[in-house]
Protein backbone atom coordinates (compact mmCIF):
# COMPACT_ATOMS: atom_id res chain seq x y z
CA UNK A 1 0.00 0.00 0.00
CA UNK A 2 1.26 3.42 -0.89
CA UNK A 3 0.92 6.44 1.28
CA UNK A 4 -0.90 9.21 -0.57
CA UNK A 5 1.20 11.91 0.99
CA UNK A 6 4.37 10.51 -0.48
CA UNK A 7 3.08 9.34 -3.83
CA UNK A 8 3.39 11.98 -6.55
CA UNK A 9 0.43 10.52 -8.47
CA UNK A 10 -1.96 11.66 -5.75
CA UNK A 11 -0.58 15.17 -5.23
CA UNK A 12 -2.52 17.95 -6.88
CA UNK A 13 -0.47 20.70 -8.42
CA UNK A 14 -1.08 24.22 -7.13
CA UNK A 15 -2.99 26.06 -9.81
CA UNK A 16 -3.34 29.79 -10.36
CA UNK A 17 -3.82 32.28 -13.12
CA UNK A 18 -1.18 32.63 -15.74
CA UNK A 19 0.10 36.01 -16.80
CA UNK A 20 -1.63 35.64 -20.17
CA UNK A 21 -4.99 34.96 -18.51
CA UNK A 22 -4.61 38.05 -16.30
CA UNK A 23 -3.65 40.21 -19.29
CA UNK A 24 -6.67 39.01 -21.29
CA UNK A 25 -8.98 39.72 -18.35
CA UNK A 26 -7.56 43.23 -17.94
CA UNK A 27 -7.90 43.86 -21.69
CA UNK A 28 -11.56 42.77 -21.70
CA UNK A 29 -12.34 44.95 -18.66
CA UNK A 30 -10.61 47.92 -20.29
CA UNK A 31 -12.66 47.50 -23.47
CA UNK A 32 -15.92 47.22 -21.53
CA UNK A 33 -15.05 50.31 -19.46
CA UNK A 34 -14.15 52.33 -22.55
CA UNK A 35 -17.60 51.55 -23.94
CA UNK A 36 -19.57 52.04 -20.72
CA UNK A 37 -18.20 55.42 -19.59
CA UNK A 38 -19.17 57.41 -22.73
CA UNK A 39 -22.61 55.78 -22.73
CA UNK A 40 -23.14 56.73 -19.10
CA UNK A 41 -21.95 60.28 -19.75
CA UNK A 42 -24.42 60.53 -22.63
CA UNK A 43 -27.28 59.45 -20.37
CA UNK A 44 -26.30 62.05 -17.77
CA UNK A 45 -26.15 64.76 -20.45
CA UNK A 46 -29.59 63.80 -21.79
CA UNK A 47 -30.95 63.97 -18.24
CA UNK A 48 -29.73 67.56 -17.91
CA UNK A 49 -31.33 68.47 -21.24
CA UNK A 50 -34.63 66.94 -20.13
CA UNK A 51 -34.55 68.81 -16.80
CA UNK A 52 -33.76 72.10 -18.51
CA UNK A 53 -36.56 71.63 -21.05
CA UNK A 54 -39.03 70.78 -18.29
CA UNK A 55 -38.04 73.75 -16.14
CA UNK A 56 -38.16 76.18 -19.07
CA UNK A 57 -41.57 74.81 -19.97
CA UNK A 58 -42.74 75.43 -16.40
CA UNK A 59 -41.47 79.02 -16.74
CA UNK A 60 -43.80 79.59 -19.67
CA UNK A 61 -46.93 79.58 -17.48
CA UNK A 62 -46.04 82.47 -15.12
CA UNK A 63 -44.71 84.54 -18.03
CA UNK A 64 -47.93 84.10 -20.01
CA UNK A 65 -50.04 84.78 -16.90
CA UNK A 66 -48.09 88.02 -16.41
CA UNK A 67 -48.86 89.04 -19.99
CA UNK A 68 -52.56 88.26 -19.57
CA UNK A 69 -52.75 90.33 -16.39
CA UNK A 70 -50.62 93.27 -17.61
CA UNK A 71 -51.12 93.33 -21.37
CA UNK A 72 -47.41 92.78 -22.11
CA UNK A 73 -44.30 91.09 -20.74
CA UNK A 74 -43.14 94.39 -19.31
CA UNK A 75 -40.21 96.54 -20.36
CA UNK A 76 -37.35 95.00 -22.34
CA UNK A 77 -34.83 93.53 -19.94
CA UNK A 78 -32.58 90.56 -19.35
CA UNK A 79 -33.54 88.86 -16.11
CA UNK A 80 -30.71 86.65 -14.90
CA UNK A 81 -31.18 84.19 -12.08
CA UNK A 82 -34.17 82.91 -10.21
CA UNK A 83 -34.52 86.00 -7.98
CA UNK A 84 -34.82 88.41 -10.95
CA UNK A 85 -37.25 86.12 -12.78
CA UNK A 86 -39.31 85.56 -9.62
CA UNK A 87 -39.47 89.31 -8.95
CA UNK A 88 -41.17 89.98 -12.28
CA UNK A 89 -43.00 86.77 -13.13
CA UNK A 90 -43.37 84.89 -9.83
CA UNK A 91 -41.58 81.71 -10.92
CA UNK A 92 -40.15 79.12 -8.54
CA UNK A 93 -38.39 76.24 -10.28
CA UNK A 94 -38.17 74.23 -7.07
CA UNK A 95 -35.11 72.33 -5.93
CA UNK A 96 -33.33 72.37 -9.30
CA UNK A 97 -32.31 76.01 -8.90
CA UNK A 98 -29.02 75.08 -7.27
CA UNK A 99 -28.05 72.99 -10.27
CA UNK A 100 -29.13 75.19 -13.18
CA UNK A 101 -29.01 78.87 -14.11
CA UNK A 102 -31.89 80.54 -15.96
CA UNK A 103 -32.26 83.73 -17.96
CA UNK A 104 -35.29 85.48 -19.47
CA UNK A 105 -34.70 88.12 -22.13
CA UNK A 106 -37.80 90.24 -22.70
CA UNK A 107 -37.08 91.58 -26.19
CA UNK A 108 -40.33 93.42 -26.80
CA UNK A 109 -43.77 93.94 -25.33
CA UNK A 110 -44.92 90.69 -26.93
CA UNK A 111 -41.79 88.57 -27.25
CA UNK A 112 -39.23 86.90 -24.99
CA UNK A 113 -36.44 84.34 -25.08
CA UNK A 114 -35.47 82.00 -22.23
CA UNK A 115 -32.52 79.74 -21.62
CA UNK A 116 -31.11 77.52 -18.95
CA UNK A 117 -27.58 76.31 -18.42
CA UNK A 118 -25.78 73.59 -16.52
CA UNK A 119 -22.08 74.26 -16.29
CA UNK A 120 -20.47 75.74 -19.37
CA UNK A 121 -21.32 73.28 -22.11
CA UNK A 122 -24.92 72.14 -21.45
CA UNK A 123 -27.66 74.62 -22.27
CA UNK A 124 -31.16 74.85 -23.72
CA UNK A 125 -32.50 78.01 -25.36
CA UNK A 126 -36.11 78.68 -26.35
CA UNK A 127 -36.90 81.79 -28.33
CA UNK A 128 -39.86 83.67 -29.79
CA UNK A 129 -42.22 82.85 -26.93
CA UNK A 130 -40.88 79.28 -26.78
CA UNK A 131 -41.90 78.55 -30.36
CA UNK A 132 -38.41 77.27 -31.22
CA UNK A 133 -35.92 75.57 -28.91
CA UNK A 134 -32.35 74.43 -29.43
CA UNK A 135 -29.70 72.90 -27.23
CA UNK A 136 -25.94 72.81 -27.05
CA UNK A 137 -24.08 70.35 -29.17
CA UNK A 138 -20.77 70.49 -27.35
CA UNK A 139 -19.38 73.48 -29.17
CA UNK A 140 -20.21 76.67 -30.99
CA UNK A 141 -22.12 79.59 -29.60
CA UNK A 142 -23.57 79.82 -26.14
CA UNK A 143 -27.21 80.04 -25.09
CA UNK A 144 -27.39 83.82 -25.42
CA UNK A 145 -26.96 83.56 -29.21
CA UNK A 146 -29.97 82.84 -31.40
CA UNK A 147 -30.83 79.28 -32.35
CA UNK A 148 -29.40 78.32 -35.72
Amino acid sequence: RMDRSTNHRYLRPIRGFTLVELMITIAVLTILTSIAIPLYSGYIREGHYAALHANLNSLRTPIEEFRLENGSYGPAATLTGQADIDARFGWDPGTDISRYDYTVAVVGTNNYHVWGTFGTDIWVRCQDRMSRCCESDGGGSGPSASCP
